[in-house]
């Protein structure tokens, strides 16, 4: 009645596989450090071809230098896409094949063709296979000649690039608009605009054996802590994976408090942010591939600051901090403090107001704690399909979608005018957070508090207030407490946390950091005084 199927072939049989302790090897090998170059040409291209594997994009352009009676071979290998191919044309096939000396001392030839042929880009010599894979892949061109054991690394890097655009995700009003991008030489650049300095450390390392990610320190010697880039050091070198595709997985391999729901190192994609963040003797990690770059060490105050601040005058900095702070507290316990006193403690509502909010809730079929949850889900929704859609469509859905929805609910009985008025005025403080991981994260905080304040009222809500003040309490940012300078209690550095001292009375680094020089400025900088203390002189016309 049914036909027997027919054996399928076992997969292993038609794929070659060697297996070693159930591991698998692959047919394209790596070279050992140890496996250098061969002075025959044709074994170093066969080699090359072997460790390569299928690689479509890999060139290998044969010349003949013009070298004794038949010339010498020499081959080229570069990865389209990575290199600048006219670079390559006019810089360095053309020399080599036109202005090779022909009595070129042939036991020096290397460094005549480094030194005297390609003259403008930047040339290494090296015999290891794995040293010039290595470079190759990273967009470097790769020259072997036969009867020599070294290679020459051809420095002519280039790929396609957005270039220096505006930011994004953290945009101001007055200040710079330039912002990093995917390229680390362009991220580079920016901060060598800003800062003019020889101090002005970038330390190359790599990791991934599989995606080689180039990653840089940037550090200012003689302000920054030196045990903080030691400590820095130690962690990046620690982490051994084939892979690092952004900097969200180093951030997670090197933090102090991995069970943290608030990010202890800070990402951002403004340049003049981490310029500020170096001169108060801070470290910066940037990684290759990514727009984003780490801050580190910070502290909790530091979500709430903007570059703008700056650009303003004092008191206006002051009105905006302070009113940051009061978005983050609305954002983080505001509907929980809804909930704990609408389900559990009416007296604590004025009579006027709790008439309001019983006639709104009069056919609403739910608990507070389920209409709360359920009006913030929906609101997520929206939030994130509105970050997913195309900018334009995405700004619209997500103002419309929350005016209907909201709408919507209110007339379906799903939930009471005073629960999305809460909702509404929750998300709004919440948009005022200046960082976007610190936004992401109260979010979630919230959700707890909530919880807790429908199981157990206004007790719950306090209790998990507590813990989790503890909790910020106990994380270090590679070993700088949280809460500093509040707790512990630094005066010196309270002139920037949510109050904002003036330019000329911020004549130190904060010492949260541990900057070994401490002094950013000289004293007596206050407009109107000379160095004695005496006011300067009337301006006549």
């Amino acid at each position: 009645m049914f036909k027997k199927k027919a054996k399928l072939p076992e997969i292993n049989s038609s794929i070659e596989q060697t297996s070693v302790n159930n591991e698998i090897t692959s047919s394209v090998s790596s070279p050992s450090d140890s496996y250098v170059l061969d002075f025959d040409l044709k074994k170093n291209i066969e080699d090359f071809n072997k460790f390569i594997g299928i690689s479509h994009d890999v060139n290998i352009r044969k010349l003949k230098l013009p070298l004794g009676k038949k010339g010498m071979a020499a081959s080229l290998m570069f990865v389209d896409g990575l290199v600048d191919k006219p670079t390559i044309n006019n810089s360095v096939i053309d020399p080599l094949l036109t202005e090779l000396p022909e009595e070129s001392n042939l036991d020096d030839l290397l460094n005549v063709i480094s030194e005297q042929v390609i003259k403008n880009l930047k040339i290494e010599q090296s015999c290891s296979f794995s040293d010039i894979l290595d470079k190759m892949f990273s967009g470097d061109s790769i020259l072997f000649i036969n009867g020599y054991k070294y290679a020459l690394i051809i420095g002519n890097r280039k790929w396609l690039d957005r270039g220096v655009q505006e930011a994004n995700t953290e945009q101001i009003i007055h200040g710079p608009k330039d912002s990093f991008s995917e390229t680390l030489l362009t991220n580079t650049m920016l901060l060598r605009r800003r800062i003019k300095s020889n101090k002005l450390q970038m330390e190359y390392m790599n990791i991934g054996t599989l995606t080689k990610t180039d990653i840089i320190i940037s550090y200012i010697d003689g302000v920054v802590n030196p045990k903080l880039v030691e400590e820095v050091r130690n962690r990046l070198n620690r982490i051994k994976t084939d892979s690092i595709i952004g900097t969200g997985m180093i951030e997670e391999f090197i933090e102090d408090s991995s069970s943290a729901i608030l990010p202890q190192i800070i990402h951002t994609e403004r340049p003049d942010k981490t310029t500020a963040h170096l001169l108060s003797g801070g470290v910066v990690i940037l990684v290759d591939g990514t727009p984003l770059v780490l801050l580190l060490p910070i502290v909790f105050w530091q979500f709430l600051t903007s570059p703008e601040d700056y650009n303003e005058r004092v008191y206006a900095s002051f009105v905006i901090r302070s009113l940051r702070f009061v978005s983050l507290i609305i954002a983080l316990v505001l509907p929980s403090f809804y909930i704990a006193v609408t389900s559990f403690h009416h007296e604590m509502i004025p009579f006027g107001l709790l008439q309001v909010i019983v006639s709104g809730r009069r056919d609403v079929p739910f608990p507070v704690l389920i209409e709360v949850i359920l009006m913030e889900l929906i609101l997520e929704l929206i939030r994130e399909a509105g970050a997913r859609l195309p900018r334009n469509v995405g700004q619209a859905i997500s103002i419309v979608g929350a005016l209907v929805l909201g709408q919507a609910a209110i007339q379906a009985k799903l939930a009471s005018p005073a629960t999305v008025t809460v909702v509404a005025i929750t998300a709004i403080a919440n948009f005022t957070i200046p960082t976007f991981s610190a936004a992401l994260s109260i979010r979630s905080l919230r959700f707890i508090l909530m919880i807790a304040s429908g199981l157990y009222g206004i007790l719950g809500f306090i209790a998990t207030l507590f813990v989790m003040l503890v909790h910020l309490c106990s994380l270090r940012s590679f070993g700088v407490p949280y809460l500093a300078p509040l707790a512990p209690l630094i005066p010196g550095d309270l002139k920037d946390t949510i109050i904002r001292a003036p330019i000329w009375a911020m004549n130190k680094r904060p010492q949260i950091f541990g900057a070994i020089n401490s002094v950013r400025q000289k004293q007596g900088l206050k407009p109107g005084l000379k160095q004695d203390g005496s006011g300067d002189q009337e301006v006549r016309k």
